[in-house]
């Protein structure tokens, strides 16, 4: 029971499955090549299908409007999700007139396809024959601040435990207490029974998705978490994890906690 309260204040930390979009891991985001600043790619995720937005020039060097609608097609050898579809150019109405919808074309110049995982992805398209290949990943404006007491839930699966009862998956209530700076994170849990846990470990931020590896400690317990996919709003925080410790050798689970404060 100690070990599962510790294990869901890791899992708050992060969290990318429980996600508005519950399909799977939620790519909804502005992905760039930070080597190539001036360009890039805006993916909105519903369901099964990326809509992408691209930002990117012509022969003239002028802006043109490319958007691809890639449907997910399966995971690649590798677990990243594949989503593929027609890439298409738009022409309309000059802005400062009043909107005819009726004068947009739409042509479609190639495909595109978008294969990711939680933080970094390959855009692979065409446009009249021109084929392009990027490395994305997620674009970072500003980091999310964790700071503050929550009450969740904490959800997990324990195998390769040295008590083989322990190999179970549990759900655990607890509170919650967060610490975070740019580049830290600090996490104490405690659950009914009174028992606490600690969490110290780094804090990185990829667009809308934090992640932390770090160790921790429960009564009796030593380990060492990573957490990711972790998404947070104004009423909480959810988060995917992995840990290991003294008494399990791997642990999986994911969590969800709002806000008290």
């Amino acid at each position: 029971m100690k070990k599962y309260a510790a294990f869901l204040l890791s899992a708050w930390l992060f969290s990318p499955f429980a996600s508005a979009n519950t399909f799977t891991t939620d790519l909804t985001d502005l992905w760039w090549n930070a080597n190539e600043s001036g360009w890039g790619v805006t993916a909105t995720h519903q369901r099964e299908v990326v809509f992408l937005t691209f930002f990117v020039y012509g022969t003239d060097n002028r802006p043109t409007f490319y958007t691809g609608q890639a449907s997910y097609t399966g995971q690649a050898g590798s677990g990243a999700l594949i989503f593929s579809g027609p890439m298409l150019v738009t022409n309309g109405p000059w802005l400062g007139t009043t909107f005819n919808p009726n004068a947009v074309t739409i042509r479609q110049v190639g495909t595109v396809t978008f294969t990711a995982f939680v933080d970094a992805a390959t855009l692979s398209y065409s446009i009249d024959g021109v084929v392009v290949n990027k490395a994305l990943t997620r674009q970072t404006f500003r980091n999310n601040d964790l700071t503050g007491t929550y009450a969740g839930v904490f959800r997990q699966t324990a195998a390769g435990c040295s008590n083989a009862a322990n190999n179970v998956t549990t759900e655990t209530v607890v509170g919650v207490a967060i610490n975070n700076t740019a580049t830290g994170f600090a996490m104490s849990t405690n659950n009914a029974s009174g028992s606490v846990c600690n969490y110290s470990g780094n804090y990185r931020q990829g667009g809308r998705m934090g992640s932390s590896t770090g160790t921790y400690t429960c009564p009796g317990i030593t380990g060492n978490y990573d957490m990711y996919e972790m998404e947070a709003n104004p009423s909480g925080i959810t988060a995917i994890f992995t840990a290991n410790d003294n008494t399990c050798s791997q642990i999986t689970g994911r969590f969800a906690v709002v806000k008290r404060q």
